[in-house]
């Protein structure tokens, strides 16, 4: 009989212990995807569509998913393991005792209960903050979505005066060359020359820095997409942003598709949770189970064991204190959000419609005045008219490629416009415009 109570205590012993033993050394193997090359030529949604897919950063920061989503499985977790009390003493005593048994028994085995629906306030909370972890990372993506969309947009614009700045530097060549002949036909003076040719350095002092511009777009948007440097062709151009939509729609609009609103709204329900289950823990939970002894005597005892904290000096006042602040910060959180929609949605749609007047009166009136003026001055000038010469002319193109560099202003003006909006509302769709004509260029 001894040695069959020995092989049961063994045998206690050698389940705890490998029951435990193998989470501390399992190990998890981490297999990480090889970067992908970028594409050789692609739009604005097809760099958003690359981003979301392939940017590093944002699939580093899903891996959240995965760690709430195992916080739901934890809460659902019950009954909890429970707790297994062996007690061996060896009695000693005179013979009128009765000893004959050389090892007493006593078996525990206690499971703990939740009687205030402590289980159903942590599932609420563990529900609640994988909801508000999956529209935090929508958050992100829609963040990143429009941060592409406004790289690809910087490198479209600053490529374009980049262009822009070239083309009046050839033509500031072709005009200092067609000067020097007048010169030396003797129907201009060499003043003229030396002025077209200071027109000439002038703009060739506006290349680097617009190349550095470019660059420095460039590396934006490579830094969005998650690659190391693009330097394929982008196919796309500036376009004028299509008119916006009613201004209580886009509201209304924002209020339901805005991620960060239902993230607020998610983070709520999960402080409300967690604060009602800190209060139903205030008292602690009981433990029952059945309880079994074996005495000196050769007694069987079975029976029942009932466990109860008693909350005399502890009724978790701080914690409750503590959780309920928890909650009234993600209240005032989230109506400081629902505050700013409004904000953003106003502000972005009053800086689009200023952006949209300037690029229609670019559109409609400023380029095509000044190309008329200078169409006339330069028949004039053709004419030998004695009122028109070489200076006016120089005077007028330098105007016209002003304004055409004004007009792409206009245009980037708006489209930074149209991000704000896109941003405001939670839509990166409204960013990602289809590719609309470029603007014709400047008669030459």
């Amino acid at each position: 009989m001894a040695g069959r109570q020995r092989w049961l205590v063994f045998l206690i012993v050698a389940v705890y212990w490998t029951g435990s033993a193998p989470a501390c050394r399992s190990q998890t193997q981490l297999q990480l995807a090889e970067p992908v090359a970028a594409p050789d030529e692609m739009t604005i949604d097809e760099a958003v569509a690359w981003a979301l897919a392939n940017n590093p950063e944002l699939a580093a920061l899903r891996q959240h998913y995965g760690i709430a989503a195992a916080e739901v499985v934890i809460a659902r977790t019950y009954p909890h393991n429970p707790t297994f009390d062996a007690r061996f003493l060896s009695p000693h005593g005179p013979t009128a005792a009765d000893v004959t048994n050389p090892v007493t028994q006593e078996y525990l085995l206690m499971f703990p209960v939740e009687i205030r629906h402590q289980g159903q306030y942590r599932r609420q909370a563990a529900d609640a903050g994988l909801s508000r972890t999956e529209w935090e990372i929508i958050t992100h993506e829609t963040v990143l979505a429009i941060r592409v969309a406004k790289a690809f947009r910087s490198v479209m614009f600053y490529a374009q005066k980049l262009a822009l700045i070239e083309e009046t530097a050839s033509l500031n060549q072709q005009v200092a060359e067609q000067v020097r002949k007048l010169v030396d036909a003797g129907k201009l003076r060499s003043p003229d020359l030396i002025l077209a040719r200071t027109e000439i350095d002038d703009v060739r002092a506006q290349l680097w820095p617009a190349r550095s511009d470019l660059t420095a777009a460039r590396t934006e948007l490579s830094r969005s997409l998650g690659v190391m440097r693009v330097e394929r062709k982008l196919r796309g151009n500036l376009a004028l942003p299509a008119a916006p939509a009613d201004r209580d729609a886009l509201l209304e609009s924002a209020r339901e598709r805005r991620p960060d609103l239902r993230a607020h709204q998610a983070a709520v329900a999960e402080a409300e949770a967690k604060l009602r289950l800190t209060q139903a823990d205030r008292f602690g939970n009981p433990s029952l189970g059945p309880s079994y002894q074996f005495n000196e005597s050769r007694v069987h005892f079975i029976g029942g064991q009932v466990s109860v904290p008693i909350p005399l000096l502890n009724t978790r006042r701080g914690e409750i204190q503590q959780r309920d602040a928890e909650r009234t910060r993600a209240v005032l959180e989230l109506r400081d959000t629902e505050v700013r929609i409004g904000q953003d949605v106003a502000a972005a749609l009053a800086r689009l419609e200023y952006a949209r007047q300037g690029v229609t009166l670019y559109d409609q009136e400023i380029l095509p005045n000044l190309r008329t003026a200078l169409a006339n001055l330069e028949k004039l000038f053709n004419q030998n008219d004695p009122g028109v010469d070489v200076l006016r002319v120089i005077d007028m193109r330098r105007k016209l490629l002003r304004a055409r560099a004004g007009y792409l202003d206009a245009l980037w003006e708006a489209n930074q416009a149209q991000a704000d909006l896109a941003s405001a509302v939670g839509d990166p769709a409204l960013i990602a415009l289809p590719p609309a004509p470029a603007p014709p260029p400047a008669p030459k």
